[in-house]
């Protein structure tokens, strides 16, 4: 489980010490910021030498990172051969987002290189790094855990190590799978890989660096990576195309927007950054807290990422996923501009009061036939009115910009529909749009 970095922002800005390198500090930009974690960084001290693999295994966190970036690609590579622990224990308990993303800034353009070369699996994952480097990090790594799996694999001879490699293979495969860009789609990259266990993963459409509009889609129940990644990318790639269309048709944001629809930028992210519950584990909201944990440090990584150039961000929250991000946003550690949730069994949050989400941006989708919608399972039921969101029209309406007609949902998974009423409102919701969401009563 990652540190939920949830703790109060500084007064002060934290400053990390990297005078062994530099002979210089350097500040930390996010401490202040309510949506960027503010753990203490401890200090390299300044009469260290960090040149050697010996001298940066006792090192953590942040200064662990700072004293790789020292070592030669041939010493980085060796240091992650011998002490993968480390690596993973980095990635574990990551430093905050905020000190990750001041430090890359003060890395040269040859040591950011070296260890995205070198150290792959930490630069992929770490959340702070820009989410371009992360996708070519990820990419090479995706390609050595291919490798390296297949091997081990083919050396096994006891049947439940073959069977845990099976499935890491399977999750790996699945992933590959999912980065395959069709024609003319957006581009796909890597921005998340843990292949362990059930594997989490999380593939960004677009460009989170840089776009105007990000989205990240959390899924529910059923939705590991082996068996729903490529699905859940294709389901991304399909909200997308539906934001790009509404701003290319004129609505009002699109219009406000200098330089039209290139200046905009859309990225959506199919997030599979958790433990999915299956049928057998639903039943608890144990693997909603754990989720929970994962998205806050998501979205504090790109609240660091953007700083001063933050993206308006939204969430499409679907069946359990809508209790991870409840869960998530009702902690105070981050916002979001708005938050859509369908299908939600709910959560142990009472009202939309609780969330940290922009005022009167939190909408609840509710489809005919959908057993799981109004049954407060978990809690609450969103889309009571007493709750104070928004409706979501989903079954079927009139597009208020073009006059067409939008499909409506039936059941539980049909809120992604192309051509769906859903659908629309979503893309509308996450480009700024809300105010020509339709909620079903036209």
């Amino acid at each position: 489980m990652p540190n939920r970095g949830a703790e109060p922002a500084a007064a002060e800005p934290l400053w990390l010490n990297l005078s062994a390198r530099t002979g210089t500090s350097v500040a930390v930009p996010g401490a202040g910021d309510p949506r960027v974690s503010a753990q203490p960084i401890a200090s390299v001290p300044k009469s260290a030498t960090v040149a050697t693999v010996e001298s940066v295994r006792g090192l953590t966190g942040a200064n662990l990172l700072a004293g790789l970036s020292t070592l030669s690609v041939a010493d980085m590579a060796a240091f992650v051969e011998q002490s993968p622990g480390q690596v993973d224990a980095l990635l574990t308990a990551p430093p905050a987002a905020s000190a990750v993303a001041g430090l890359w800034t003060e890395l040269g353009a040859s040591e950011r290189s070296s260890l995205l070369a070198a150290a792959p699996k930490l630069v992929g994952n770490l959340e702070g790094v820009p989410f371009r480097e992360r996708g070519r990090a990820n990419a090479r790594y995706l390609t050595q855990s291919l490798a390296d799996v297949t091997q081990r694999l083919a050396d096994a001879t006891d049947d439940s190590e073959r069977t845990l490699l099976n499935r890491e293979l399977a999750v790996l495969t699945q992933v590959k799978a999912a980065l395959s860009t069709p024609d003319g789609a957006p581009r796909r990259s890597l921005i998340l890989l843990d292949p362990a266990g059930g594997g989490r993963a999380a593939i960004a459409l677009g460009n989170p660096d840089t776009a105007a509009f990000v989205t990240y889609l959390v899924p529910g129940m059923n939705y590991t990576v082996e068996q729903q990644i490529v699905n859940w990318a294709d389901t991304a790639d399909a909200v997308y195309t539906e934001q790009i269309a509404v701003l290319r048709g004129g609505a009002p944001s699109g219009h406000a927007l200098t330089g039209g629809i290139r200046a905009a930028g859309v990225a959506t992210i199919a997030w599979i950054g958790y433990e999915a519950p299956t049928v057998f584990t639903v039943g608890g909201t144990g693997l909603a807290e754990v989720g929970a944990d994962f998205l806050e440090q998501s979205a504090l990584g790109i609240a660091a990422d953007r700083g001063t150039r933050r993206p308006f961000v939204s969430v499409l929250a679907h069946s359990y996923g809508s209790t991870v991000a409840l869960t998530a946003l009702a902690r105070g550690t981050f916002g979001v501009d708005a938050l859509v949730l369908v299908g939600s069994p709910g959560s142990q949050v009472q009202s939309v009061a609780s969330l940290s989400v922009a005022p009167g941006s939190v909408y609840v989708g509710s489809a005919d036939w959908d057993p799981t919608v109004n049954s407060a399972f978990f809690g609450s039921d969103p889309g009571a009115e007493s709750y104070g969101a928004n409706t979501l029209g989903v079954s079927g309406g009139n597009d208020r910009i073009t006059g067409s007609w939008l499909n409506g949902s039936v059941g539980h998974n049909a809120y992604f529909d192309v051509g769906s009423e859903s659908l629309h409102n979503m893309a509308l919701i996450g480009t700024g749009n809300a105010d020509l969401v339709t909620d079903g009563s036209e």
